[in-house]
């Protein structure tokens, strides 16, 4: 048979669950003696429960504490990592999304280095190239001016 619970002490168990200093279903469940399927189900529910809005607690990581607690992680031996994502306020799922962009990304930058590499070839060779247009051009036009100075020069000497 199961044990009915008012409504204010169900509201009371979804803030111990989604408060400021939110506690687990687990914990809460071993001090209060109510099964964790059910604050669980409580929690799911909470919407429906009259005067309760439940508003899901969504932190703003920035970039450089991911990667401080990732590193942290990465280092911590597998038994003690439940006990660091607590202190973090972390869930093991968004560790492990962190874990895949981080891969993701990194495995992008590599192309995009890649690429960079390439890109930067191709425009030494380019620049290469046009210096040796812009010397052509120069001696050229230095050509050109010394067989106009010679035609000068033998035109003089056929008036003279």
């Amino acid at each position: 048979m199961t044990k009915a619970y008012s409504i204010p002490y169900k509201k009371k168990m979804i803030e111990r669950l989604t408060g400021s200093n939110a506690e687990s279903a687990r914990a809460v469940s071993s001090e209060t003696g109510v099964a964790q399927e059910t604050l669980s189900r409580w929690l799911r529910d909470a919407n429906n429960l009259p005067g309760v809005s439940v508003k899901k607690r969504v932190r703003h990581w920035p970039v450089d504490q991911k990667i401080r607690v990732l590193a942290e992680a990465a280092k911590t031996p597998g038994a003690e990592l439940p006990a660091l994502l607590a202190h973090e306020g972390l869930l093991l799922a968004e560790l492990e999304q962190w874990r895949l962009a981080l891969s993701n990304d990194l495995g992008g930058s590599v192309l995009v280095m890649r690429q960079l590499r390439k890109l930067e070839r191709e425009l030494a060779r380019k620049d290469k190239a046009l210096a040796e247009a812009a010397a052509l051009i120069i001696l050229k036009k230095k050509v050109d001016h010394l067989w106009a100075d010679e035609d000068v020069d033998t035109d003089k000497e056929s008036d003279g």
